[in-house]
């Protein structure tokens, strides 16, 4: 629908329908600033996938993990702290869908991500 140029509405009142994420400039909901820190300390992995890394507080998210905390960078180009400068760090340059495509292939979830796709263009 959005890649059409329509703005999708709701059915029942007609009002635009916002997607669930934040806008720039928008403030963080109350959630974020509620889970995050538990979120960073538990966490074994952190991907990020397609992003500047210039606008906080999330550009700041990957510094938060402990240093043995594999980070993965999906993107075009090594952006924020992902210079090499963390050893756990693994950087795989590309187009996100792409490299999304070829993460699934080897873990052999190809199926599942192939019924995502059809489930987001049925809706």
């Amino acid at each position: 629908m959005v890649e059409r140029g329509e703005v999708p509405k709701c059915i029942e009142c007609g009002n635009y329908v916002k997607p669930t994420i934040v806008f720039f400039g928008e403030v963080m909901p109350n959630r974020f600033g509620q889970l995050i820190h538990s979120d960073v300390a538990s966490c074994d992995l952190v991907i990020v996938i397609g992003t500047s890394l210039q606008v906080a507080p999330v550009a700041s998210i990957p510094n938060w993990v402990k240093s043995n905390v594999h980070r993965l960078l999906i993107n075009r180009e090594k952006v924020g702290s992902f210079q090499g400068n963390f050893p756990t760090d693994v950087f795989l340059e590309g187009e996100c869908d792409e490299s999304i495509r070829k993460l699934c292939q080897m873990a052999g979830w190809e199926e599942e991500l192939n019924q995502i796709y059809s489930d987001m263009h049925l809706k």
